[in-house]
Order: C-alpha cells, then structure tokens, then sequence
C-alpha cells in the first residue's frame, strides 16, 4: 500500500464524519488530491497532519487521552507519524517508538510517575511529561483564553505595579552548557605490540621522541620469524622448479616425447608448490611484515631473525614499555605513539538537551589549566546511548592543537550553539505563568482589560523564550504582576474551569 494511501486511512479515522456512504467517497477523493498536493518531504507526511511544519494541530487535535500524549504527536493512533518523528531524528531504534515518548529508556517521563500536586511555586507536571513544562503545547480543552480580567479603574493596575514588554521578532541564539575531557584522537593513537615472539635487541626512540611514518621504534630477534622467512625462500624456489618442470613436460608432450600423464603431474606439483608459497607470505604477514619487506626477503634471501616495527604515522612516543634484552609478550604493548596535532575533546550533554544536539555543530571549549585560551571544533560523533549512571549522553568534539596546548584527560568546559543567530517571535519569560494545563501570557487589550493568551513556546534563549503560537509581534503583554493576575483568573476555574477538566493539572 503505498504512503498516500496509509494517509488518508489514517486521516478517515482521525476526522469524525455524519456523511453517507457516497458522501465519504467523494470526500476520500478529495483528500486524497489534496494530500497529493500537499506533501510534507521534509518529515515524509501529508502537510495537514504534519504538527512540526503547523504546530497549530496540537491544539486543534486535542489530546489523545488513551495514550497520554498529545493526538498530533500520537504515533499509535497515527502510524503516518513514524517516518516524521525518524526525520526529526526523534525515535527509540530499541524500543520502536519516539525517543521523547520511550518511557522504558526514559521512566522520568513516564506520566504514572509524575507529581501531580499542585501549589503556588510548583505546580502540576502537564500531561504527556515527554518535554519539559515550558515547552509543552497548549491544551485543546483549556477555557482559561475565553476569560479577562478587569479592573475597575485603570489606576488599580498602577497601584498593583505592573509593567509590560512588547512581542517582538528578533535573532536569538541557544547555547548548550556541558562537560568535557580532552582526550587523544582515536584515529591517530596506537598503542603497538610485537606481533612476532621474540627478545628485544633494540629500542629507537625514546619518550618524546618526535617521529615520521616508518621511523625504526624497535627491533627483534626471533627464531619464529628466521624459520618463517627460510619457509618462504623454500617454498618460492620450489614455485620455480615445478614452473620449469611444467613448462618441460609441455613441450616434450608436444614432441610425442613424454606422456599427458605426466605434464598433468607436473601441474598439480606447480599448483600445490604456490600454495605452499601463498601460505608462507601470510605467515610473514602475520609477524607485521609489510610488501616492500617480504620483496626484500625474496631480493637478498635473508633468513635472519631481525624485525624492525615502523611507526604507523607522524607523532610523538607518549608511552614506552620495553627494555634491551626482554622476552616479547605478543598480548603487552612496547611502546604507544599518538598524533598530538589533533585531539579529542568527549563531550557530556544532559538529557534535557538531547534533542538539540547533532553531529557538524560547533563547540567552544575552555580548558580548566589553560586561562584564556580558546578552542573551537565541530561535533562529530553523537553516541546512540545514554550512560545508565549519569543520564548523559557523550559525543565527540575534534579539535585542532598547532601549538601542542591540549594534553589528554584535561578538563573543560563546552559550549554547543545549537540556534545561532535564528530569527523569532521571543517574550520574556517573567511573562509566562503555568495556570494548570497550560502556559499562558497576559495581553493589554487596554487599560482595564487584560486577556490570558495560551502561548506554545519553544527554546528558551537567556531572558526569553521563543514562541511558536499564542501571540503577535507588536503586542503588549504584563511581565510584573503576571502572578497576580493568574490568581484571578484561577478563582473562577476552582470546580468548574480548565485546571479541573484536564486531568494533568
């Protein structure tokens, strides 16, 4: 069944409908040209039922009671959801469900453990506990926007102190706080172990020492490696004596000389010899020794039991474990070199910030033992799991180090900007009161009049929150005194109004 379709199956049931049968025919084709129209490619889902492109449809669709979460963002009831909530990079891989929805990786979120206790300086968790409060949307059943508040003489509001700020739109930016530790590049880190038994006849570098690729770092004797190299000239001399003998036996086959029998017999010897070859150049292989060597082998017909371990790439010795004289333990290292040029900074982001962190962003970082000093990389690795201890979530930073400042298991501290510089409808957040379900602002309709806005906010930028819906640009609205006129319009919903009937307030 293709998308389309699933769609308006979904849309028939999610939209009540009193029409007949025929009714519903013709409205189905009408949907389904609309929804062809009008396709969000962006999350993979018809644009009417898109709620991250139209953030409107949380309040019209309402809340879906059976699963706790709001209908626009309930996957179960809307299979549709699926591919945008995974293009949004919202979605639990382990446990088949939206990341900010999976209370079994998440039990914090999960409603049955929320309070629902209600005071003046905490109020009630709303319903779905999937976001934090200031970012949950507005409720569809909510009746606080239906009240205002009145005065009765504008020089009441004077004397209660209230001041106002203005809706404006105007860049903000969001910056991600976390801890870090600086770490060596993973991808220029080796820790180098003999891979041949043997004792250490020579070390060539020392700690510090600075080295390029193929610099000598060790060389060792061994009996293992003299037979391997003997095996391999033995087994390459009789790859040319079986090549002669064939080639023999062809042309005295040819002659009527010799018997088929016996050029046959010649080939399965050349065969078998290359095989025997073949499987003493891995044994070479094996004990470290790159082409180039094994050709030398071949060219001067050594058999001695010297091997010397190059340095994989450019950096310096950080580590050293061996000693003249030591028997070689394949399992241990001798000797660690890393590319200190370039390191790693592993980032610890809180949970409440996952969603806002993605790989390619920008972190500063400022390092406890180095005042002043400013490093700057781009985020390229976001783990994919949280660690069960912290409830942190790591991702990796890399960092450029010219001047060699950077040492591993520093400490430091990041700054990830998430929104830089994105322009929004912002208010400042003394403005926006929790009345129960809802977050709402108060707006000057005049000197005596003031009307509670449901506001759906979005991130908060220092002083101010985004907002997403609620409010207009140009707009006046109370920011002290705010408390004071939610206490009204809460005297009027104590056994009849929105706090009562939503049931997470």
């Amino acid at each position: 069944m293709s998308i389309r379709i699933l769609l308006l199956c979904i849309s028939a049931l999610l939209i009540p409908c009193a029409l007949g049968c025929s009714s519903q025919e013709k409205a189905g084709n009408a949907d389904e040209a609309e929804v062809a129209a009008a396709f969000c490619n962006e999350h993979q889902i018809a644009e009417a039922q898109c709620p991250f492109c139209d953030p409107g449809l949380i309040e019209s669709l309402g809340y879906c009671y059976g699963h706790d979460v709001p209908e626009a963002f309930c996957y179960r009831c809307n299979p549709a959801l699926i591919p945008a909530f995974k293009a949004v990079g919202d979605w639990c891989g382990g446990h088949d469900r939206p990341e900010s929805q999976c209370y079994i990786c998440n039990p914090e979120l999960d409603p049955a453990n929320q309070e629902q206790a209600v005071d003046e300086t905490s109020e009630a968790t709303p319903p779905g506990g999937y976001t934090s409060r200031s970012q949950q949307p507005p409720s569809s059943s909510c009746q606080t926007q239906n009240q205002v508040v009145r005065f009765d003489s504008p020089e009441i509001s004077e004397q209660v102190g209230l001041e106002f700020a203005t809706v404006v739109r105007r860049p903000i930016s969001k910056i991600v706080e976390c801890n870090a530790l600086v770490t060596y590049d993973g991808n220029r880190y080796a820790r180098i172990a003999a891979q041949v038994p043997g004792v250490i006849a020579e070390v060539h570098q020392d700690l510090g020492s600075v080295i390029q690729v193929g610099d000598p770092l060790i060389t060792i004797t061994s009996l293992h490696l003299g037979a391997a190299k003997a095996a391999f000239l033995l087994a390459d001399a009789e790859v040319t004596l079986w090549k002669q003998k064939h080639s023999r036996e062809k042309d005295l086959l040819d002659r009527s000389v010799s018997t088929e029998k016996d050029l046959i017999e010649a080939e399965t010897q050349l065969a078998e010899s290359r095989i025997a070859r073949s499987e003493a150049e891995h044994q070479l292989i094996s004990f470290g020794l790159v082409p180039e060597a094994i050709e030398h082998i071949l060219n001067t017909k050594d058999t001695s039991g010297q091997h010397v371990i190059p340095a994989p790439f450019a950096g310096v010795v950080i580590e050293r474990q061996a000693t003249i004289g030591e028997v070689v333990d394949p399992s241990r290292p001798l000797i660690t070199v890393a590319d200190v040029s370039r390191m790693w900074a592993i980032i610890d982001v809180f949970e409440s910030d996952l969603r806002d962190i993605r790989n390619g962003q920008t972190a500063v970082l400022q390092v406890e033992g180095l005042p002043g000093e400013i490093f700057a990389g781009d985020i390229t690795w976001v783990s994919s799991q949280l660690n069960p201890q912290t409830r942190t979530l790591q991702a990796r930073v890399e960092l450029n180090n010219p001047r060699h400042l950077l040492r591993s298991n520093m400490f430091a501290h990041a700054s990830v900007a998430v929104r830089d510089r994105f322009p929004a409808l912002v208010i400042p957040t003394s403005a926006v009161q929790w009345e129960g379900c809802c977050n709402v602002v108060f707006v000057k309709k005049s000197n005596t009049e003031f009307e509670p806005r449901k506001v759906h906010l979005g991130i908060t930028a220092g002083d101010v929150y985004e907002v997403l819906s609620g409010v207009k640009d140009g707009e006046k609205i109370v920011t002290q005194g705010s408390f004071l006129l939610k206490t009204e319009i809460l005297k009027g919903s104590i056994g009849a109004g929105c706090c009562e009937v939503d049931p997470g307030a």
